[in-house]
C-alpha cells in the first residue's frame, strides 16, 4: 500500500507549502459513493464503493493549489487480472497562477498538474502524467469554458499477470515518454438545482496518440441538507494506446496486444461535501 501512495505524497507536500499564508482561505472536502468499473471488451462490470479527499487554497498572490486522492474498493468477481488486489487509487494535483487578464471573466493562467492512478482492475499497475501547461479560461460564475495546451512526461505502466500470459517480459511492462497535451472543458447551468461538467483531452507523443479521455460529471445541489453539498454521477472514459508495448511485429502469426483489451470506463454515484 505504500508504494499506491508515492503520487499522493508530493501533493500533499506541495499542497501544504501553499497552504502557508493563510489557512483560513483552505476548502476542505470529503466524497463518498459507489462505482462500476466497465470493461466493454471483455463484457466485465466491477462494482466497489469509494472515498475521497479535496483540498484547495489560493494565497494571497492568487495561487491556486488543488490536491484529490480518492480510494476504491473493487467487489472484483470477473478477475480480469488474476492476481488482482482490489483496492486502487487515484490522485490529481494542480497549482496555477495569472499570465493575463483580459477581463473581469476572461484570463491566461499558466498551470502544473500531475496525476497518477495504480492498480485499476483494468490492468494499470501505474500511471502519472507531469505536465506544466498554458491555460485560457472564461468563468462568469454560472458559465465556465477552458482551453489548455501543456507539455510534459507520461508513463504508463501495464500490471505483469496477463501480459505474461500474452508472451510478454517485464521490460515490455512499461512506456515512459516525453509527450504535450491539448484539453477542453466546461461547465454550464441546467437550472438552478443542477449543472452539468464536460472535459476531453488526449495526450501525444509527438508521433502517435498515447491515451484519450472524457469524462462528464451532473452534480445536483443539496444545499437544503449541508450548505455547499452535492450529490454527483460522473462518468470517465479512457483509451489507451497499446502500440507502444508491442514486443512483436502486428503482421506475425503469433502476434498479440499486451492486453486483450485498451479502454475501460468508470461510472461513479457520489455525495460531495464540505469537511470540516
Amino acid at each position: 500500500m505504500n508504494n499506491q501512495l508515492h503520487l499522493f505524497i508530493p501533493a500533499l507536500a506541495l499542497v501544504g507549502a501553499g497552504l502557508t499564508t493563510n489557512v483560513y482561505a483552505t476548502d476542505w472536502r470529503i466524497a463518498f459513493g459507489g462505482q462500476n468499473t466497465i470493461v466493454d471488451q471483455a463484457d466485465s462490470h466491477t462494482l466497489g464503493a469509494h472515498a475521497g479527499f479535496y483540498v484547495a487554497h489560493q494565497t494571497d498572490s492568487e495561487l491556486l493549489w488543488q490536491g484529490e486522492f480518492d480510494i476504491f474498493i473493487d467487489a472484483d468477481h470477473d478477475k480480469l487480472d488474476p492476481d488482482h488486489i482490489p483496492i486502487w487509487f487515484q490522485s490529481a494535483f494542480s497549482v496555477d497562477g495569472n499570465l493575463y487578464h483580459f477581463s473581469e471573466v476572461m484570463n491566461l493562467q499558466w498551470q502544473v498538474t500531475l496525476e497518477g492512478k495504480r492498480n485499476t482492475v483494468s490492468s494499470i499497475e501505474k500511471q502519472a502524467k507531469l505536465f506544466p501547461g498554458i491555460v485560457a479560461r472564461y468563468n462568469s460564475g454560472r458559465v465556465y469554458a477552458g482551453f489548455e495546451v501543456a507539455a510534459g512526461y507520461y508513463m504508463l505502466e501495464i500490471d505483469d499477470d496477463v501480459p505474461r500470459e500474452r508472451g510478454y517480459d517485464r521490460e515490455d511492462f512499461q512506456n515512459k515518454t516525453g509527450a504535450y497535451s491539448v484539453a477542453f472543458d466546461t461547465r454550464l447551468p441546467l437550472g438552478d438545482a443542477f449543472d452539468i461538467y464536460a472535459k476531453a483531452q488526449t495526450w501525444n507523443d509527438g508521433s502517435d496518440w498515447l491515451e484519450n479521455k472524457v469524462s462528464g460529471v451532473l452534480s445536483y445541489h443539496l444545499d437544503n441538507w449541508i450548505e455547499d453539498s452535492n450529490i454527483r454521477l460522473s462518468v470517465e472514459h479512457s483509451e489507451y494506446n497499446l502500440d507502444p508495448y508491442d514486443n512483436r511485429d502486428k503482421t506475425s502469426p503469433d502476434y498479440l496486444a499486451i492486453l486483450p483489451w485498451d479502454r475501460d470506463t468508470l461510472v461513479r454515484i457520489y455525495v460531495d461535501m464540505p469537511w470540516g
